[in-house]
């Protein structure tokens, strides 16, 4: 269904099953829908068909018949649902294909041979793989880290600060993160590049060390790559290494754009970083659909709430009943939580009052360089004083 009067702008799927005189329901949110159909398909169309109605990659829900599907199509109806998976292209894409990508490699090779082709490979700067592409940027330094102030919800000290990765591209400027850190974790190339970042950072902060909070946290994201990769052991030594024992926290925070499978090598790999006091978070908590798998398999020191919930405060109950459970769960398996996404006054108060120790949003700071870090945390510092000075 494309929605209803709870979601009436998130399109449903929903199973029933009926017997002995009751039935019970089934819901399912049509982001997942759309994220697995994302993941089964790279190139071409995709649709998940039940009765009359259709969804597509976009997340629509649609009764206008599927479009002409001519080259490569396939269609599977399941065998226990009442659903059908129907795939192609439409008509010319693989000329089209060919035409964006293969005509310019022949023509040059057909107008001036393997030498001029090269030639102009190097004049153009035009890569012939993503990968290419990364990985020229991460040996140009052009991945720069930010930071994003975390607060002491009671006093909105910082207390530390999560590290984001930021790509400056000369003529063109930063360019966001959802636009290449994907295509980095595909290829593999998020791992250096992770490493250079921690590098710099390292190489920023640790100069300051004794002006820091006292135990910074410095929080990095890492995915199911990292969690197969022994050398993140070593990297996160070298990092501490970097700093006076005892004045950072080292904080890992696991993200879901991968489902990380636990193995004994991952186990292995976390018991022993825990060993060395990094401590575990789980990103984006309450929108994954591995959050209380990683619950359960990794020990976690703290849980990061999404900011879709922190979003909603005081616009819908259900946020609200949310966050309150939420807390709970923290409080039962003792565990730290960070809001994130905080952004106006209102959604302060509300987070204060639930208990919630950490804060980290626009309210208290943007994104920022790494050399402008121990400026802003001075300069806050010294409105903080004021502050505490004037209610004095």
């Amino acid at each position: 269904m494309a929605g209803n009067f709870a979601t009436p702008d998130i399109p449903l799927l929903v199973l029933r099953y009926s017997a002995n005189g009751g039935s019970a329901m089934a819901v399912v949110d049509s982001r997942y829908l759309r994220a697995v159909l994302q993941l089964a398909i790279q190139e071409g169309d995709l649709y998940l068909k039940v009765g009359n109605l259709r969804m597509g990659l976009d997340g629509r829900v649609s009764n206008a018949p599927i479009p002409e599907l001519s080259e490569a199509f396939a269609q599977r109806a399941s065998n226990s649902h009442p659903y059908t998976v129907i795939a192609g292209s439409p008509t010319g894409s693989v000329e089209n294909h060919l035409l964006n990508y293969t005509l310019p490699f022949l023509a040059l090779t057909a107008a001036g041979g393997l030498f001029v082709g090269l030639i102009c490979y190097r004049l153009l700067g035009r890569p012939s793989s993503p990968r290419t592409i990364l990985r020229r940027a991460l040996e140009a330094k052009q991945f720069e880290p930010f930071l994003q102030p975390i607060v002491d919800a009671c006093d909105g000290r910082w207390v530390g600060a999560e590290v984001l990765m930021r790509w400056r591209l000369p003529g063109e400027g930063l360019i966001r993160p959802d636009l290449f850190i994907p295509m980095a974790e595909r290829t593999g190339l998020i791992l250096p590049m992770t490493r250079d970042l921690m590098q710099q950072v390292a190489a920023v902060l640790a100069p300051h060390a004794a002006d820091l909070p006292p135990h910074c946290h410095l929080g990095f994201n890492i995915s199911a790559a990292h969690c197969r990769d022994p050398q993140l052991l070593d990297d996160c030594r070298s990092f501490l290494a970097a700093f006076p024992p005892g004045s950072i926290e080292l904080w890992l925070e696991l993200t879901e754009r991968e489902l990380i499978e636990p193995t004994e090598e991952s186990d292995q790999l976390f018991q022993q970083l825990s060993a060395i006091g990094v401590k575990v978070a789980i990103d984006d908590f309450g929108i994954g659909h591995a959050s209380l798998n990683y619950l359960q398999r990794f020990k976690v020191d703290a849980l990061k709430i999404d900011q879709s919930f922190v979003q909603h405060i005081g616009a819908d109950t259900l946020s609200g009943h949310l966050l309150d459970t939420l807390v709970e769960l923290a409080t039962r398996l003792d565990i730290d939580l960070v809001a994130e996404g905080v952004e106006t006054k209102a959604q302060l108060d509300y987070l204060q009052a639930l208990g919630i120790p950490y804060l980290q949003g626009y309210l208290f700071g943007r994104p920022m360089p790494a050399h402008e870090f121990m400026p802003a945390l001075h300069q806050h510092r010294n409105a903080v004083g004021d502050t505490i000075d004037h209610q004095q």
